[in-house]
């Protein structure tokens, strides 16, 4: 999305077996503008400014042993109304909202959907998002320290490999 400058995730690409299902879902029940489509993809995003989500129509959707889920923060007074409007249009809500609590930290509430194709979407509140997403400054010292203790070395030399180095 050449819009989109401040992320460097500009968009992701899913497959869909039905772009008008996929467009009455994604664009008329959960409210993502239509930037591009014809007859076999199609390009939805909340805001210029944000991601898109781009669909390509497929035959079938072979995920083998794959699965995903994208998810979008939206304040949490919405999650209830989005959840409502989604469940009288007969589509699948795969976790009803919750509020999962986080010791020590900030409460999140989510309500994961599917789609018709069956690819989960988390609507998650920002609130309590937005405070569980701060960057962590120790974050790199913290990762390269759990690397170095998870004795994967260990697992490697008795494979006859050599892990990777930072």
């Amino acid at each position: 999305n050449k819009d989109c400058v401040s992320d460097p995730i500009q968009g992701v690409s899913l497959a869909t077996t039905n772009i008008e299902k996929t467009k009455r879902f994604w664009n008329e029940i959960l409210g993502m503008k239509i930037l591009t489509q014809n007859d076999n993809e199609m390009k939805l995003s909340y805001d210029r400014t944000q991601s898109f989500v781009h669909f390509v129509k497929s035959e079938t959707i072979d995920r083998a042993e794959a699965y995903g889920r994208i998810a979008f923060s939206i304040p949490i007074v919405e999650l209830k109304p989005l959840e409502t409007k989604a469940k009288e249009a007969g589509y699948v809500i795969l976790t009803p909202f919750i509020t999962l609590e986080t010791p020590g930290k900030a409460d999140v509430s989510v309500v994961i959907f599917a789609d018709p194709d069956g690819h989960e979407i988390c609507f998650v509140g920002e609130e309590g998002f937005k405070d569980l997403s701060q960057v962590d400054p120790r974050s790199d010292q913290l990762l390269n320290e759990a690397i170095d203790a998870d004795k994967s070395y260990e697992w490697f030399a008795k494979k006859g490999k050599t892990k990777a180095t930072k």
